[in-house]
């Protein structure tokens, strides 16, 4: 949404950025075209003004939104996909992630390096933000952590903060049939007889099967309460 709520831009695999009016649902203007790869990001700067796409085409550009003409050069650093682009609240920096494993800051006005990449991360900078008032910078990436970096001088402030693997963002069916969250703890134990319903690949996010489960916790004794269940 751009910051007044009246328009939406949109980045495509068709490599273009597209603004539409949010009361008519209609497209203002011609597509945005120049990048040579699927667009993967988008970001409106905080006054409105302009647009950041990023790309697989490994470049940062930025439009006048009242025009939809490109402003300068393309922002030209990163060696993979640009995967995230995001403002700073002044609007001044842009940060960017990339499949290229590194975080960049660039001066918006001009359109350089504001420091050297930012390096840590050991998969995809899937995305970044800024803090609200622009001193820090967040990043997020395939490798499970997210990372904390201070916006002036690119140095970490907070290294490799872990999300733990992707099965412990889910609960799921051990063995013995206990049902198990985050570090494979044991949360609570299913009866054989409903144990099917819950078998699933831990990596799927969504399965819509013909049978149903529901589950009913309001007896459900926790924490050292569960030894007195079976008194």
């Amino acid at each position: 949404f751009s910051p007044d709520g009246t328009r939406i831009v949109s980045g495509s695999n068709d490599m273009t950025v597209r603004l539409w009016d949010v009361g008519t649902g209609q497209p203002v203007g011609e597509p945005l075209k120049g990048h040579t790869g699927w667009v993967t990001s988008v970001s409106f700067s905080p006054d409105g003004t302009r647009i950041a796409s990023g790309s697989y085409d490994h470049t940062v550009r930025m439009w006048e939104v009242a025009t939809g003409q490109p402003v300068g050069e393309p922002l030209d650093g990163h060696t993979n996909g640009v995967m995230s682009v995001s403002f700073s609240s002044d609007g001044t920096r842009i940060a960017t992630g990339s499949a290229d494993e590194t975080v960049r800051l660039w001066n918006a006005a001009t359109g350089k390096p504001v420091c050297e990449p930012l390096k840590g991360h050991t998969g995809w900078v899937t995305s970044v933000s800024f803090s609200p008032d622009g001193t820090r910078v967040v990043s997020g990436s395939d490798d499970n952590t997210i990372r904390l970096w201070d916006a002036g001088t690119g140095q970490p402030l907070l290294e490799g903060a872990p999300h733990d693997d992707r099965r412990s963002t889910f609960a799921f069916l051990g063995e013995g049939g206990w049902m198990m969250g985050p570090n494979h703890r044991l949360l609570f134990w299913v009866p054989p007889a409903s144990q099917k319903t819950f078998r699933y690949n831990p990596q799927t996010a969504l399965v819509i099967g013909t049978e149903c489960v529901e589950l009913d916790l309001s007896r459900m004794a926790h924490g050292t309460h569960w030894q007195h269940c079976y008194k």
